[in-house]
């Protein structure tokens, strides 16, 4: 899927093109969020938030979001949206976590959080990642957060996380620092959803999850004139950091840190940097 006007009569919007590489197929011109299985699209209209099936007439709107953004479960059974308390900084208000079907029923407060917020489901879709921090000051502590009792459970304090991501199956987390004022800090870490084997990753850069315990990363290197990105794979568990092309056989630049991992963590699919086309690489 990508987002494109490919002529003055064509539809601008979400265009879809298979992998074999046919001519590409107008899908929505519906700009909003979509959820995983692509069934429904989530937008907001003046103070509503709406959901609608894409390829249907249906939509609903769900009163209690009140137009704010919303987030899909990984089932896209449910969704989820936050309330903030005041306009304050974000590490001084208290944010209130609401969840409901995926047609807005059965809306629900689950929790309220002071100086955090919502990072994302986790893959069991009955369980998200939350920060929280206790008072005012102090840093933020990455948590889980159970859907049906509300209980949150503690993995890791740090001085901020970004770019936090679940493994496909849930069992660790990744995330990165930025700007802490300590170098020790400052970095890719990851760490197991229990809290255990808490490591710093010799590796910087753009990354997915390729599998579970198996990332793919982007290194973040100096690239001049016809020089390469690369792709390389790093064990969650061990550190251990694999080449996955090499820049003297496999050469290509991707523009703007634009790429995606198939879910089967095969292929991958960036815009080029030379042609600014869609270009597909197979993954040994």
């Amino acid at each position: 899927m990508f987002v494109d006007k490919p002529g003055e009569t064509a539809s601008a919007g979400i265009w879809g093109v298979k992998l074999n590489g046919e001519p590409p197929q107008w899908i929505t011109s519906q700009v909003g969020i979509f959820s995983p299985d692509f069934k429904y699209v989530a937008y907001p209209k003046a103070t509503e938030t709406v959901i609608a099936e894409v390829n249907g007439g249906k939509h609903w709107v769900v009163r209690e979001a009140g137009g704010r953004s919303i987030s899909f479960s990984p089932d896209s059974k449910s969704i989820s949206w936050q309330v903030s308390s005041s306009l304050v900084n974000f590490d001084l208000r208290t944010v209130d976590v609401w969840v409901a079907k995926v047609d807005g029923t059965n809306a629900k407060k689950i929790a309220s959080l002071f100086g955090g917020g919502v990072s994302g489901w986790l893959p069991d879709s009955a369980k998200m990642l939350v920060t929280i921090r206790k008072e005012a000051n102090t840093d933020p502590i990455l948590s889980v957060l159970n859907i049906a009792d509300g209980k949150l459970t503690p993995i890791t304090q740090s001085p901020g996380f970004r770019s936090t991501m679940p493994s496909p199956e849930g069992g660790w987390i990744i995330y990165q620092i930025s700007f802490s004022g300590d170098a020790n800090k400052d970095g890719v870490w990851v760490i197991r959803s229990d809290g255990k084997d808490l490591k710093r990753l010799e590796v910087f850069g753009s990354y997915r999850w390729r599998s579970e315990g198996k990332i793919l990363f982007v290194p973040l290197e100096t690239i001049t004139g016809k020089q390469s990105h690369r792709f390389v794979e790093v064990d969650a568990a061990t550190g251990n950091i694999r080449a996955i092309t090499d820049p003297n056989i496999t050469s290509f630049r991707i523009a703007n840190g634009d790429w995606s991992l198939s879910p089967d963590g095969k292929r991958a699919a960036f815009l080029n940097a030379e042609d600014r086309n869609l270009w597909m690489l197979d993954l040994p």
